[in-house]
């Protein structure tokens, strides 16, 4: 158990300082290494909830004052209405077998990767409203399910004309609404089975905050997009390992 959570540390600091280099891919490094380090996708998804909760009230203070609350209300109502639905996911998904959870994170992961890369979209003011409900749905629905909520609104973003800041805010914001009700809703469904992982997440939050102090020097020292395709190299390779580990 102590090598396990050790191993569970290790990987927390890595994803963190990948997300302070390169400005995402936390839970999409942690939760699959998390998984095959012999975590279940629960265990996974409950420890990285407090540091990931943690991390973004301390952005959400150093962007305070390029929030723009107008933006936030809609998507977030979005994803507290399908959050719930994710979670009951996730619970099903839990009761399945190690090797199936691995390659459905693994090919959930690929597209994920595919969409990113191949996806792209002319910046505008704003997206018609079905397109809101789609991306801020199916992003709470992935967040309770898998603690992946993030690339749905990534490639939201990029169809939006706004400043870096402005986006950094959005994004913070939207994600900080939503953590503590998916907080709330994981220690209800599991609470009573996965009150170990919520302790072990919470005494890994100063790990997570030094990768994430890292990263970012890191990443204002290194080429950023050198970094970029290294991480997605990594994120690929990690995909392709949890997809065919049957077969190993």
């Amino acid at each position: 158990m102590e090598q396990q959570l050790l191993l569970a540390a290790m990987i927390l600091f890595v994803s963190s300082m990948t997300q302070g280099m390169i400005g995402f891919a936390f839970n999409l490094l942690a939760i699959p290494l998390l998984i095959w380090t012999g975590f279940s996708l629960a265990e996974a998804v409950v420890l990285t909830v407090i540091p990931i909760f943690v991390q973004l009230l301390t952005n959400a203070w150093k962007l305070r004052d390029a929030i723009v609350w107008e933006d936030i209300r809609l998507p977030a109502l979005i994803r507290y209405m399908t959050l719930p639905l994710g979670i009951w996911l996730l619970y099903l998904l839990n009761n399945l077998d190690t090797a199936v959870i691995k390659q459905f994170v693994g090919a959930m992961l690929l597209l994920i990767l595919a969409t990113q890369l191949f996806v792209s979209f002319k910046p505008r003011a704003s997206l018609p409203l079905i397109l809101d409900i789609l991306t801020f749905g199916l992003s709470g629905i992935m967040l309770g399910m898998l603690g992946m909520g993030g690339p749905p609104v990534v490639l939201w973003l990029m169809a939006h004309d706004w400043s870096p800041r402005r986006t950094r805010a959005f994004i913070t914001m939207v994600f900080l609404a939503a953590s503590p009700v998916q907080i709330a809703l994981l220690y209800w469904k599991f609470g009573s089975t996965l009150s170990e992982s919520f302790f072990w997440g919470i005494a890994a939050t100063p790990v997570v905050i030094a990768g994430a102090l890292l990263g970012v020097r890191i990443g204002n020292s290194f080429d950023k997009s050198k970094l970029k395709k290294a991480v997605m190299f990594f994120l690929f390779l990690t995909a392709l390992l949890s997809l065919f580990s049957p077969y190993f």
